[in-house]
């Protein structure tokens, strides 16, 4: 029996989450229930997005990946946003905000790099027999 195994990105994301989780608690209460919610809600969503592209094995799921590609890589921006708005407001640190944003902008690429091999294996498949 083959072991199941997450992407690199998976894991980068898994990073973030922690890190976000124990600055979450923290946060005042308005802010935490608020964005801080909508944070943990993206964070949580794009982890879950990542596990289904990767568990797709066949064509029709790889053009389904692309789309859902493209909605990790939104997802990535509006965490991008919600991040700056908790650093501009000082609930969390600069030091804290510049690992996160680096971070996300360095799974902003993964997704890029993920997407653009699914596209070239679809465009490959299509040269090969005219369909897909």
């Amino acid at each position: 029996m083959s072991k199941f195994s997450h992407p690199k990105i998976f894991h980068d994301f898994l990073v973030i989450y922690k890190r976000y989780y124990y600055i979450h608690k923290h946060l005042p209460k308005i802010f935490r229930v608020t964005i801080g919610e909508y944070i943990m809600d993206e964070l949580s969503q794009c982890m879950k997005i990542i596990v289904i592209i990767n568990l797709k094995k066949d064509i029709e799921d790889y053009k389904e990946s692309v789309k859902l590609l493209k909605n990790l890589k939104t997802r990535i921006e509006i965490l991008k946003i919600y991040f700056l708005i908790a650093w501009d407001m000082h609930f969390v640190s600069h030091q804290f905000f510049a690992e996160i944003n680096d971070r996300l902008e360095e799974v902003g690429r993964e997704a890029s790099s993920w997407k653009n091999w699914f596209e070239e294996y679809l465009i490959s498949l299509k040269g090969s027999d005219g369909q897909i």
